[in-house]
């Protein structure tokens, strides 16, 4: 009798567990239903966005808009602002807008106008310039913006650097090529609306005409709405190698080789699909400059520390340790990161891929610069066939372009460092990379150049 009483007690606790246990993995798949709803809901592109230009080639450039309404858009371009002479039709009803146009002439500039529902999106014509032939000798000017979804500095730093552009004009052509970031584009969430706000609305007087290439950086990752508004080459359509996926890429402009790669999504280990691809990619490019672009710094003491291995900060560990050594044997010229919300820049440095208190300068400077005219000055061995001289690689920590902030500032790596936001200036040619940080009063604090030529020729001087 006990033992049939003591049975029953059991069967009733354990049916009781068994309801309470659905109970609760109903609630939770409605909280998971909700969860996603809302997810899809702040991540789904559709509204009101200014014009951007992506994809950027010698002969074709990528138009990309947004509007409240569905419609067939008409962009209408040409070589002249009032005679626009071709017209491209959207084959589908959309709120957001991509238009590539195509059999363009390189180097050329062009003019576009937009027609939604009827009514003209811009007051008058804006314009483009399409990129030169890979591998041909021309000067290229690369805006680098660092985190630029932080609100606190955004506006100074722009308008800071605009005002640079405007005291550095360049004769003949207009004052910049493209623009880089380091990933982070929207803050907190990257949310669509927060791309808008936060990304494309301060920009769009530069966007309209500049193409930007964007990094996939942490905060990118916390909604979906990143590859829905940012086109990525994927088959080589600008030269490198294709990667057969959006999340990182390499494309060539003029005689620089750019490779953007995922340092938050992607697998970093040794032999997994990235780097395989890197070491491919870079095996095969015959530019002459290479710069990789990611999110995570390999070497960092600003906003975050790069020795720090827990697992959210595990990345810059597995960045120092697998794609360092890939990148330095193949010779990259700069390196440029950003999560870390401060500016901080190496020497030309090579075979550091361990903790910050590891680093031996004797050994692993490569060249500590020379001081020219009130800018550093480093020399990179080269020779004309293309064969790899180790030379060491220039490491940036770009994080700034939104805001910054104080850091202990005592990486052993990073003898220059600084919280002031800013963002930097890349003039490129066939003999050097010069660059200039600018911070948000318009002062440059920290200028550089690395020079590669076989012979020592006068550098023309940029202030």
């Amino acid at each position: 009798m006990l033992r049939i009483i003591e049975g029953t007690i059991i069967a009733n606790i354990m049916s009781k567990i068994r309801k309470s246990l659905g109970v609760f993995l109903l609630l939770l798949g409605v909280l998971a239903i909700i969860w996603f709803s809302y997810v899809y809901v702040v991540s789904r592109v559709a509204g009101f966005h200014p014009v951007y230009l992506q994809m950027a080639g010698a002969d074709r450039m990528t138009l990309r808009w947004g509007s409240q309404q569905a419609a067939r858009d008409t962009v209408f371009y040409g070589l002249s602002p009032t005679e626009l002479s071709f017209e491209v039709v959207e084959e589908d009803a959309v709120t957001n807008h991509s238009v590539t146009l195509s059999n363009l002439l390189p180097q050329t500039r062009y003019y576009y106008r937009i027609k939604h529902l009827g009514q003209w999106r811009q007051d008058a014509a804006e314009w483009f310039m399409t990129t030169p032939k890979p591998g041909e000798l021309s000067q290229t000017r690369i805006w680098l913006l660092g985190d630029p979804g932080k609100t606190v500095k955004k506006i100074p730093v722009r308008e800071a650097a605009l005002g640079w552009l405007q005291q550095h004009p360049r004769i003949g052509r207009s004052n910049l090529d493209l623009i880089l970031t380091t990933g982070d584009q929207a803050y907190p969430n990257a949310t669509y609306q927060e791309y808008v706000t936060e990304f494309l609305t301060p920009y769009q007087g530069i966007f309209k005409n500049i193409p930007v290439w964007v990094v996939f950086g942490n905060h990118d990752a916390r909604r979906w709405s990143f590859y829905q508004l940012f086109d990525r080459p994927q088959q080589a359509e600008f030269g490198g190698l294709a990667s057969n996926t959006p999340s990182y890429f390499s494309f060539n402009y003029a005689q620089t080789h750019i490779v953007m790669l995922d340092s938050h999504d992607a697998d970093l280990s040794p032999g997994s699909d990235m780097l395989s691809w890197l070491q491919k990619d870079l095996r095969q490019s015959n530019q002459k400059w290479t710069i990789v672009l990611f999110h995570h710094p390999p070497y960092t003491r600003g906003t975050h520390d790069s020795d720090v291995n827990k697992i959210r900060k595990r990345r810059m560990t597995r960045v120092r340790k697998n794609v360092l050594p890939v990148l330095e044997k193949a010779g990259v010229d700069l390196v440029v990161a950003g999560h870390s919300h401060v500016y901080e820049r190496s020497h030309l440095i090579q075979n550091h891929f361990g903790l910050a208190n590891t680093f031996d300068g004797d050994a692993m400077i490569k060249d500590a610069g020379k001081q020219v005219a009130g800018e550093t000055v480093y020399q990179k061995p080269f020779r004309q066939d293309g064969t790899i001289i180790p030379g060491g690689t220039m490491y940036m920590v770009l994080g700034s372009s939104g805001e910054g902030n104080q850091g202990r500032f005592d990486h052993p790596a990073l003898p220059i460092a600084s919280a002031k936001a800013g963002s930097v200036f890349l003039d490129i040619d066939n003999e050097s990379i010069r660059s200039r940080y600018v911070t948000e009063d318009g002062d440059v604090i920290d200028k550089f150049v690395i020079r590669k030529a076989s012979t020592s020729p006068a550098l023309q001087k940029t202030n």
